[in-house]
């Protein structure tokens, strides 16, 4: 890594001081580090416009002698240092100046200089002590020393004009090479200092300026300090200049008093400017430990609203519908009703209740249905909810926030419902969630928020529900084992996949495509089966569906290899018909019977032991039980006056 070459200036009327930084250029080590030295000869008043023009030209830092180093400094933003002037200068300088008179004149900028008594003593000389604050006051206090028998006068370059014009003798003070050395030094290290400083404010800038969101700086009182472009666009700022002014004048709503005071932030709060809904954000900057002053960001509500979108599609990146309506292989007609009615259903964002027995394809309808509607673009997501405990279903579900529970993930997670937000979600074995799960499901589909598990907080989503069952839903009603209210509320668009034995005209096409699949998979010649073989099958009641036949399929072609033998067909047959269940299961139908009262009398009973078995956990508290039943105290007050509670 190269070393940095820094730009530096001396402004000074000692010809010795100049004549020594000239001389030092040109040595080789520092020419490394430092450029070569803008020497000016300069002093007081007149120093000013020469530092500005070296400001201007890319001087970093500019050394000179006590009192134009401080005109400078008042008049520059770049650092000046002094070149520091020691007790043994002045004192040698005093000793050459006796030889000349005993009465003494040593011009102070601005304050008397310390310890000069002392050195009047060891010299047995008079020193004249003035103050001077520039070129005019200078040129006064020599003509004061001449009329008070002053015969000498010692300092720089400006002093030297000032005794030649009244007729005095004069000793420049010089100051030794180490000290110029040491100077030359430090005016190295402040350049660098100055550089880095610069480097972390234009980053500073660079993240101010390139944030999209708004933001504003203020300090202790509440002043503006820094405001970035996207505030000025949010606020309509165009020329004003707003730094130094109050920001309760631009954000008037802004709780800052409060965020100073208690030291603690205010975060996501919503606020309008001109009618446009924002999100705010109102943090204290602190400097050990105190607060100085404050930082607000604000952006767009549905910008703020945009990026999470964006950020749930991101973490649900891989979840998709594998399966079209394309993979669907029917004949019969009542598929052909099944796929009208899923077309249909497909162009709406109601909840769909699919049935059927095991292996019938309900997750290929799903899949499909999602890939018709307008949705498809957007994630896909499926859990089967009677693999999991109830536990591990509810964080699943509805995400946990962090230390929600033991092994919960740093950071906390989102749930499925977060993840599918815009798409759809598909819930298979809906019927064996427990009552618990069942009343959260209720109130995530009554109210479209979730709460993750062990947070405060509700997450709006928007989501598209299918629910899959292999159990007849109301039958689980009756026996008190389903929610009837959550049953009314997935049960709005029913499909029922009927099973293979009911549909036997899918048989061949089925076998068709998957005879040619997987001989295409194992390299082998697809072969063709008989249709007296053809019809065997169609006579067999296929207890697992769509999903034997594939297995049933596999073993078939992989055992002839590529030619169809009736020996190795018989024997497989006859090992199906070893499964065959005594009598066909019966159809499941989910169109919800008459409710009678028989019905209707266990409904009330099992309504009626629910809510006491919850008012019990909850020591009695109304407000806890409805939570826990996942229904409003209202409706729990209702439902307790319904049924003599």
């Amino acid at each position: 890594m190269p070393i940095p070459t820094y730009r530096l200036g001396a402004i000074t009327s000692s010809t010795t001081l100049s004549s020594y930084i000239r001389s030092i250029t040109a040595d080789p080590v520092l020419a490394k580090e430092v450029a070569p030295i803008r020497v000016s000869a300069a002093g007081l008043d007149a120093a000013i416009p020469v530092g500005r023009q070296m400001e201007k030209d890319g001087v970093e830092v500019i050394i000179s002698r006590r009192g134009t180093a401080h005109m400078l400094r008042d008049a520059l933003k770049i650092p000046v240092l002094s070149v520091p002037l020691s007790a043994f200068d002045i004192l040698k300088c005093l000793k050459a100046a006796k030889e000349r008179g005993t009465k003494i004149l040593l011009p102070c900028f601005r304050h008397i200089l310390s310890g000069v008594e002392t050195m009047e003593e060891l010299l047995h000389i008079e020193v004249f002590k003035g103050i001077y604050h520039d070129r005019t006051s200078l040129e006064a206090l020599v003509d004061e020393a001449r009329h008070e028998g002053c015969s000498v006068v010692i300092g720089a370059g400006v002093a030297r004009q000032c005794a030649a014009r009244y007729g005095l003798s004069f000793v420049e003070i010089e100051t030794s090479r180490d000290v110029i050395d040491a100077t030359l030094e430090s005016a190295k290290s402040v350049a660098q200092a100055n550089r880095l400083e610069q480097q972390k404010t234009q980053r500073y800038r660079a993240i101010l300026e390139s944030a999209s969101e708004g933001m504003i700086l203020s300090d202790r009182r509440h002043r503006v300090v820094d405001i970035n472009p996207a505030a000025r666009s949010f606020l309509k700022i165009t020329s004003e200049s707003v730094i130094g002014r109050s920001a309760s004048r631009y954000l008037p709503m802004a709780p800052l008093s409060r965020v100073m005071d208690a030291a603690r932030p205010v975060i996501n709060k919503l606020d309008h400017i001109d009618q446009e809904l924002f999100v705010f954000n109102h943090k204290p900057i602190f400097a050990d430990k105190t607060p100085i002053g404050a930082i607000t960001t604000f952006d767009r509500a549905a910008r703020v609203m945009q990026t999470e979108h964006e950020v749930r599609r991101t973490l649900s990146k891989g979840l998709v519908a594998r399966y079209s309506i394309d993979d669907l292989i029917y004949e019969s007609a009542k598929m052909k009703r099944v796929v009208a009615m899923l077309k249909k259903f497909s162009t709406t964002d109601t909840t769909i209740l699919i049935s059927g027995e095991t292996g019938t394809g309900k997750e290929i309808v799903a899949q499909s249905i999602h890939h018709l509607s307008r949705r498809k673009t957007q994630p896909f997501v499926s859990i089967n909810c009677g693999a999991l405990p109830d536990q591990l279903l509810e964080s699943e579900l509805f995400g946990y926030e962090e230390g929600a529970f033991t092994g919960s993930k740093k950071g906390g997670k989102p749930g499925l419902f977060e993840m599918a937000h815009r798409g759809t979600l598909l819930l298979d074995e809906i019927s064996s969630t427990s009552h618990s799960v069942q009343s959260n499901l209720l109130r995530v589909l009554q109210e479209r928020e979730v709460m993750r598990v062990g947070g405060v907080r509700l997450i709006p989503v928007d989501v598209r529900i299918i629910a899959v069952s292999n159990r007849d839903l109301p039958s689980e009603v009756q026996k008190g084992r389903f929610r009837e209210d959550l049953f009314f509320r997935l049960n709005v668009l029913p499909i029922h996949i009927p099973p293979l034995r009911e549909r036997t005209a899918d048989i061949p096409l089925l076998l068709h495509v998957f005879v040619r699949q997987i001989s295409n998979l194992h390299r082998l010649n697809p072969m063709d089966i008989p249709p007296e073989s053809i019809h065997r099958l169609m006579d067999y009641a296929w207890p697992g569906n769509v999903r034997q036949l594939l297995n049933f399929s596999e073993r078939l072609v992989l055992m002839c290899g590529g030619r169809f033998d009736r020996v190795i067909f018989a024997e497989h047959l006859a090992e199906l018909k070893r499964y065959q269940p005594a009598a066909p299961p019966p159809s499941l139908d989910f169109v919800p019977p008459p409710a009678s009262e028989t019905v209707r009398a266990r409904q009330r009973t099992f309504e009626r032991q629910t809510i006491l078995d919850a008012l019990e956990k909850c020591h009695y508290k109304k407000a806890g039980a409805a939570r826990l039943l996942g229904i409003s105290r209202t409706t729990l007050w209702k439902k307790i006056k319904q049924l003599g509670l």
